[in-house]
C-alpha cells in the first residue's frame, strides 16, 4: 500500500466511554478503519477489562488486543468538574460510545439530549443489554445472559444434552460489529443532514436478528428448533464428520442428483448415489441420521488429510477443524495477514489477530498499541482544551483524572 494512503475514517474523532467488550470492540472496528479514538477511563483502575487474565508485562493481553490503537484519558464522570471537562470535550468530537446501563449517562449530565445541544453533529451510540426502553432496559446484563435470553444457547451443542454457550463472545463482539455499521451509517447521513443522531444497540435485538434462520424455521413450520450440533439443519451433508485421527467438515448444498452422485464416487461409495433416500438435499435432511451414520463409516478409516486432499481436488466444501494455534499457522490466514503485530513496551511487539478490511485505496488495520492508563491526558486536555500544566495539575490533585 502506498505510503500516503490513509484509512477511510481517517479525520473523524471517537470519544470512548465504553468498557470490557461490546463497547471497546466496536471502536476497535473504528480505529482500524483510520478513525481517532480517545478512551475515556475511571482514574481508578481504569477499563476493568486492564485486569483480566492472562497479562504480559502487565498488562492483560485481551484489553491489548480489542484496545490497540486507541489514547487512553482519565476523567472521573461522578464529579461535576469530570461532567464539565466531557462536556468541553464533546464539540471536539465526530462519535461517542458508551455502554453503560440505561441511565447512567443521564445521572452524569451527559446523555444525547444533553450533548446535542452542546454539539448537534455528534453520533451518540449507545450499547446495552437490552435497549434504552422496555420492561428490562434497566437490568444488567452480560454476554452469556444476552445469549441465553436470545435463543442462540438453545440452538447451540447436541440434541439431548444442555444449552451450551459458543466458545467465543458473541454477544458482545456482534453488539459491536452491528453498532460501527450503523455508525459510519450515521456519520454518512450526516454528511446530507448536518445532524448527529443517538443510535440505541441493545445486544439482545442483536441476538434475535443473528436467529434469523431458526426463527423463520419456527415461523414456517411451528416446530421449535433445537440444537443439531455441527449440522446445518437445511443441508445435508453439512457438518463435521471424524476421520481415523481427527475431525473435519465437508459440505455441500445442491439438489442436483448428479452433484450427489459425483460426491459418492469421490468418497468411493457409488452404491450411496443410487440410494433413494439420499437423492436430493429435500430427501437428505430428513433421513440425516441415516446419511451421517452412511458417511461416518466411510470417513473414519482414512485419516484427516486423505479426505481433504480427495475432496478438495474435487472441488467439494471441506475443512480441517482447527485449534486455535493450528488457525494462526494456517496457510491462508498467514496469506491473508490475519496475525499482526502491535507495539508493546514490555515485549517489544505483540501479536493480535488483524482487522478483516481489506481496501484497494484504503490503509487499514491497528493504529498502534494500547494506551496505559491515562497515557494521553495530559495532551488531549492541552491540546484540545487549552489546559496549562497547572490547571492539569490541579485536576490530578483532586482526582479528576
Amino acid at each position: 500500500m502506498g505510503g500516503n494512503m490513509r484509512g477511510p475514517l481517517h479525520g473523524i474523532r471517537v470519544l470512548d466511554v465504553s468498557r470490557i467488550l461490546a463497547g471497546p470492540f466496536c471502536t476497535m472496528l473504528l480505529a482500524d478503519l483510520g478513525a481517532e479514538v480517545v478512551k475515556v477511563e475511571i482514574p481508578t483502575g481504569g477499563d476493568p477489562a486492564r485486569s483480566l487474565e492472562p497479562t504480559i508485562g502487565g498488562d492483560s493481553v485481551f484489553f491489548i488486543s480489542v484496545n490497540r490503537g486507541k489514547k487512553s484519558i482519565t476523567l472521573d464522570l461522578s464529579t461535576q468538574d469530570g461532567q464539565q471537562i466531557f462536556r468541553e470535550l464533546v464539540p471536539h468530537f465526530d462519535v461517542l460510545v458508551e455502554n453503560f446501563v440505561p441511565g447512567t449517562m443521564a445521572r452524569f449530565s451527559v446523555d444525547y439530549l444533553s450533548l446535542k445541544e452542546i454539539n448537534p453533529r455528534l453520533v451518540y451510540a449507545s450499547i446495552s443489554g437490552f435497549g434504552q426502553d422496555g420492561p428490562r432496559a434497566e437490568s444488567p446484563a452480560l454476554d452469556v445472559t444476552v445469549m441465553a435470553m436470545g435463543g442462540l444457547m438453545s440452538i447451540t451443542g447436541q440434541p439431548g444434552d444442555e444449552p451450551l454457550r459458543p466458545g467465543a463472545s458473541l454477544a458482545d463482539s456482534v453488539a459491536g460489529v452491528f453498532t460501527a455499521l450503523a455508525i459510519v451509517s450515521s456519520l454518512l447521513q450526516r454528511q446530507g443532514s448536518g445532524l448527529g443522531q443517538h443510535i440505541d444497540m441493545s445486544m439482545l435485538d442483536c441476538q434475535v436478528t443473528m436467529m434469523e434462520n431458526p426463527i423463520a424455521r419456527y415461523f414456517g413450520t411451528g416446530q421449535i428448533p433445537g440444537p443439531v450440533g455441527t449440522r446445518n439443519p437445511m443441508a445435508a451433508p453439512f457438518q463435521v464428520f471424524r476421520a481415523s485421527d481427527g475431525y473435519f467438515a465437508a459440505a455441500m448444498f445442491s439438489n442436483d442428483l448428479n452433484a450427489w452422485r459425483y460426491f459418492c464416487r469421490v468418497i468411493g461409495c457409488p452404491e450411496l448415489g443410487e440410494d433413494g433416500r439420499f437423492k436430493n438435499n429435500t430427501v437428505r435432511t430428513k433421513h440425516v441420521d441415516a446419511l451421517t451414520d452412511a458417511l461416518q463409516q466411510v470417513f473414519s478409516v482414512q485419516p484427516v488429510t486423505y479426505w481433504l486432499k480427495l475432496l478438495s481436488k474435487a472441488d467439494i466444501a471441506c475443512a480441517p477443524v482447527n485449534n486455535v494455534k493450528e488457525v494462526i499457522e494456517d496457510s491462508q490466514v498467514k496469506h491473508r495477514g490475519m496475525i499482526t503485530t502491535i507495539p508493546h513496551h514490555f515485549t517489544g511487539t505483540w501479536p493480535v489477530t488483524n482487522t478483516p478490511f481489506k481496501m484497494s485505496s484504503s490503509l487499514t488495520g491497528p493504529a498502534g498499541g494500547s494506551a496505559g492508563l491515562g497515557e494521553h491526558t495530559r495532551t488531549i486536555l492541552h491540546e484540545l482544551l487549552g489546559l496549562s500544566d497547572v490547571e492539569i495539575d490541579a485536576l490530578k490533585v483532586t482526582r479528576v483524572i
